[in-house]
């Protein structure tokens, strides 16, 4: 066969590509494909290329699943040539990355076979920008896979059942495990002796169980425990910071992640914010002369004069 070239192949004698890393096809989401090509047949040719007496595919599962639900014999393809492993793959990576986004976790389970394969290329370790420009994907998208690449294999097998799930169902989410993932690696560097003491996955576990029960109400409260972590940012008190973190790790009591960062470093986050607010409300009012303020502005000015009186009174 020429390099390129289309054909109309049995459908039969196409087999989806190994390298491909999405491997979950919602029915709602191939619904609307399937009607369409039920009305107006294969519009855009799937790519594949040849190898022995079959097919594999490059391009276009969606349709050929479709096909393969409505019991068509053949399907218009261009058949290509066989890529190297790494064309391959980062063939996979750049046509998605311009079309819906797979799930994360799907990604992440592919990931370490490019960077290796990368690696065996040129003979060093992939930089994260290398990554990006290789597959398409954002570097945000990398730094979130990384964390989920890093999961034992329990935990990814987890998220895969909830991406089972339609979506208002799932609840240990691929998000769920990246902002947990987050705080647990600034525990881990900022307070490294919890870690050594309690261990990681003895901390995970402990997490998830919280969130189940409803302790731990919503994932964006994983961020308050990198906060705490960091107390001495904050020039809060570090042993009253991993006191409560201790407490928090803890499986046997109800203890939340909100009460944790109230009773060690909610006030010192307050205090620095207030202080951020107070010294861009100074620089502005060095601005004003009295002439430009009007009444209403300068009785709102009295009235924080009173109160910043009082608190200094104290």
């Amino acid at each position: 066969m020429p390099k390129s070239s289309l054909h109309d192949i049995q459908v039969d004698r196409i087999d989806r590509n190994p390298e491909n890393p999405r491997i979950i096809f919602r029915p709602g989401e191939l619904s609307q494909l399937t009607e369409s090509i039920r009305i107006h047949g294969v519009q855009v040719p799937i790519a594949v290329y040849k190898q022995g007496t079959r097919f594999v595919l490059i391009d276009g599962e969606r349709r050929w699943r479709c096909s393969i639900k409505l019991n068509r014999s053949t399907i218009p393809a261009i058949v290509q040539e066989k890529p190297d492993r790494l064309s391959n793959l980062l063939l996979m990576f750049n046509i998605h990355a311009l079309r819906e986004q797979w799930d994360l976790l799907t990604i992440a389970m592919k990931l370490p076979d490019v960077i290796k394969l990368l690696k065996e290329r040129e003979d060093r370790e992939p930089t994260e920008r290398d990554i990006s420009r290789e597959t398409g994907l954002i570097i945000g998208v990398v730094r979130r896979c990384k964390l989920l690449m890093a999961l034992p294999e329990k935990h990814k097998r987890t998220i895969l059942s909830e991406l089972q799930k339609p979506k208002p169902e799932q609840k240990l989410t691929e998000d769920f495990f990246i902002e947990m993932e987050r705080s647990l690696k600034t525990v881990e560097r900022a307070m490294p002796e919890l870690v050594r003491d309690l261990g990681k996955e003895n901390m995970r576990s402990t997490l998830i169980a919280k969130y189940k029960k409803g302790t731990i109400s919503n994932r964006v409260d994983f961020r308050h425990i990198a906060k705490i972590a960091r107390a001495e940012r904050v020039s809060a008190d570090k042993k009253v910071a991993a006191t409560s973190l201790r407490r928090l790790f803890d499986a046997t009591n109800n203890y939340s992640i909100e009460q944790a960062y109230e009773a060690s470093v909610a006030y010192a986050y307050d205090e620095r914010d207030l202080l951020t607010r107070v010294s861009s409300l100074t620089v502005q009012l060095k601005n004003y002369a009295d002439d430009d303020l009007d009444e209403e502005l300068k009785d709102e000015l009295e009235e924080l004069r009173s109160t910043i009186d009082s608190v200094l009174g104290e």
